[in-house]
């Protein structure tokens, strides 16, 4: 019952602000093309570097409970076994996170218009946009240490919110 109430109150936030769902800026303006290109040139800012730095601080937060999982289950694991194993971590996530800028153009033309991207893009170019773009992961990795250990009471709370909502407007979960 309760990763029901979860699901559906996912559900409903997803197609929040439309009658019939998200709207995209795609379907409002440019060929395809044009949207397409300006897209992977504003991927194209993003490098391979911050991709690199974003896994290495992803893998930062997530390692203390991995090594610690390991060296229970591991006793015999020793100091040199465990930095390649941090080194494998950090290489999967990096290729992870590439193969996700590259489907990124997609994504990105689904909420801007090319003549936005090419706002963004001249953004970047500027020197606040490009420490926007180094800081960006360091910024990541600082607010999902802050939102993480606040997940589950803001679920709990959200969940006894919408319900209660529901309830007053004759509605059952």
């Amino acid at each position: 019952m309760k990763s029901f109430r979860m699901t559906f109150l996912a559900a409903v936030l997803a197609f929040a602000g439309s009658p019939t769902g998200p709207v995209h800026a795609q379907d409002q303006i440019d060929p395809p093309g044009e949207a397409i290109e300006a897209a992977r040139d504003l991927l194209g800012l993003m490098s391979k570097d911050m991709v690199a730095k974003l896994a290495s601080q992803v893998t930062a937060q997530m390692w203390p409970s991995i090594e610690s999982r390991l060296r229970s289950f591991n006793s015999n694991i020793d100091a040199v076994a465990l930095a390649d194993l941090r080194k494998e971590l950090e290489r999967i996530q990096f290729e992870h996170m590439m193969s996700i800028v590259t489907d990124g153009p997609a994504i990105y033309v689904r909420h801007f218009t090319a003549e936005e991207l090419r706002e963004i893009i001249a953004f970047y170019r500027t020197p606040t946009g490009s420490k926007v773009l180094r800081m960006t992961p360091q910024l990541t990795a600082e607010v999902m240490a802050m939102i993480k250990p606040r997940m589950p009471d803001f679920y709990a709370r959200s969940i006894e919110a919408f319900t209660k909502a529901l309830r007053v407007r004759g509605y059952n979960l």
